[in-house]
């Protein structure tokens, strides 16, 4: 498979720092910044025709830095484990994706709500597909939208994003006005839809089994920048717990993991950090 791996270019310096291979997506007009991510790539898919024999990817600036990649170690990567999955993910964060037992719990646990608002949004538009008690882990998680896929996945994808994008630019019911709330980024405000746009490729690939993903490994890039990044072991052992569960069924997997995760959020509690 060939590979087109572009840069999302918010401002003249984004755009004179692209890296090496990487294409560039010019964003310089910013026409939307409240759908962040979501509106360049969906005008570039609204746009061109995708070829069938090439994985795509839409990276922000940030992709560098979090993942310690570069476009060689991409390549590398996919040539030598690629078989025909429909997306590869490259993302980072070992600790919030192993010690949470999904991505919408994590979300949650930083922006209060979301994990409602998601399961609102698959109550609507994914057939009810129970996120509440789904189990992501490192092979079933994409973070930040880091990741490469297929034309067939990317044309999916947007189809699920377009029935976001309208719930929250339409706004007339209660989904709508969840989407739109605001809530903290750091020091900055955002609207909660950009949380869970983030979070739609995991949906999707939850909601649609025919279509897997290869994952490189988050434990050979960085944790997130939170407290949570001092627990590597135990985000180690409970993403193989997890992955064992999912595989299993077996409960026992499932228990020893929550017993983990809860000593982690206890002992953050005590030390007074959240």
């Amino acid at each position: 498979m060939n590979t087109r791996i572009y840069q999302i270019c918010y401002s003249t310096e984004t755009l004179g720092n692209v890296p090496e291979g990487f294409l560039t997506l010019d964003n310089l007009a910013n026409e939307r910044p409240d759908w962040r991510e979501y509106w360049p790539i969906r005008q570039f898919l609204l746009s061109n025709q995708l070829s069938d024999n090439t994985l795509y990817g839409f990276f922000s600036p940030k992709f560098c830095e979090k993942t310690s990649l570069t476009n060689e170690k991409i390549n590398q990567f996919i040539a030598k484990n690629y078989t025909g999955q429909s997306a590869v993910s490259f993302s980072p964060f070992w600790d919030l994706m192993g010690i949470f037992k999904n991505i919408f719990e994590q979300g949650d646990f930083f922006h209060p709500g979301l994990l409602e608002t998601s399961q609102s949004f698959s109550t609507h538009h994914l057939a009810g597909i129970n996120l509440i008690d789904s189990i992501t882990h490192s092979q079933n998680t994409i973070f930040c939208n880091y990741f490469l896929a297929t034309k067939d996945f990317w044309l999916q994808w947007l189809n699920l994003g377009e029935l976001l994008f309208r719930t929250a630019e339409i706004n007339n019911n209660s989904l709508g006005e969840k989407l739109n709330a605001t809530t903290n980024y750091g020091a900055q405000q955002l609207p909660m839809k950009v949380f869970v746009q983030e979070r739609l490729a995991t949906m999707f690939l939850l909601a649609n089994k025919n279509f897997d993903l290869l994952a490189y490994s988050p434990f050979e890039m960085g944790p997130s920048t939170t407290p949570f990044n001092q627990f590597f072991h135990e985000s180690v052992i409970n993403d193989a717990l997890k992955i064992a569960y999912t595989e299993t069924g077996h409960v026992s997997y499932l228990n020893e993991f929550s017993s983990i995760r809860e000593k982690i959020i206890s002992k953050l509690h005590a030390d007074r950090i959240f």
